[in-house]
């Protein structure tokens, strides 16, 4: 799998700047000084409430598409642990007031929904090396920021670990990169373009800071900025 592990090297090193972006983001910083209103902490659970149901159906799809290969139980995988997080959300709603009624009305901007239109597109259209790739690498700042800012819910907001599971779950996500390293080396077998594999991991990057940007604006007061 040199090719494989070549490759993912070479993508980490291409978007280390985003990542550290991402890793030092001001949203979970400014919440860590207790400087989001409750009124503005909505933002995050309104929007995931929307963004896990479509990325549950792109994900069902991913499991579809690739259920005969032989890496089905990754798929499965993603798929089940995708599952729990409709309610761990709900728990974070409900803890600042928000009904399911509140969440399922909630209006999602397109900037902070835009990761989970990738999602629904590379789940009809990526190869499997592709979605692979992107999640190795996107799932590890995502749960960075995720860890950050459950412990910030907790220290300063009163929140306690059944109202952060949501959180809390993809921070202390195990690492799964020898399957994602085997299955780009499946693609790229299967003549998969590198280039490929490059741009659909650096999209999820680029919606995934584009997400957490739109909570710090929405989180800002009006007319100002948080933490910048």
């Amino acid at each position: 799998m040199k090719a494989a592990t070549a490759l993912v090297k070479d993508i980490r090193e291409e978007l280390r700047n985003i990542d550290d972006q991402l890793r030092d983001h001001p949203y979970p910083g400014a919440l860590s000084r207790g400087e989001i209103t409750l009124e503005g902490l909505k933002a995050f659970p309104g929007h995931q409430h929307h963004v896990v149901l479509s990325d549950m159906r792109s994900m069902a799809m991913m499991l579809q598409r690739f259920a005969d290969t032989p890496f089905r139980d990754f798929w499965s995988g993603v798929l089940q642990g995708e599952l729990a997080a409709p309610a761990a959300i709900a728990a974070m709603g409900q803890k600042l007031g928000m009904t399911r009624d509140d969440l399922d009305r909630y209006e999602v901007t397109a900037e902070g929904f835009a990761y989970a239109t990738q999602m629904a597109w590379a789940a009809a259209n990526a190869s499997a090396a592709e979605i692979a790739c992107a999640l190795l690498i996107n799932f590890p700042a995502w749960g960075f920021s995720c860890g950050r800012m459950g412990k910030a819910l907790r220290d300063r907001y009163g929140f306690g670990p059944e109202h952060t599971a949501f959180l809390d779950a993809f921070a202390n996500l195990p690492s799964f990169e020898d399957t994602a390293v085997a299955i780009v080396q499946d693609g790229l077998d299967r003549g998969v373009e590198p280039r490929a594999i490059r741009r659909t991991t650096r999209l999820f990057q680029a919606y995934e800071k584009m997400f957490w940007d739109a909570m710090l604006d929405l989180a800002a007061p009006r007319g100002g900025q948080i933490g910048l």
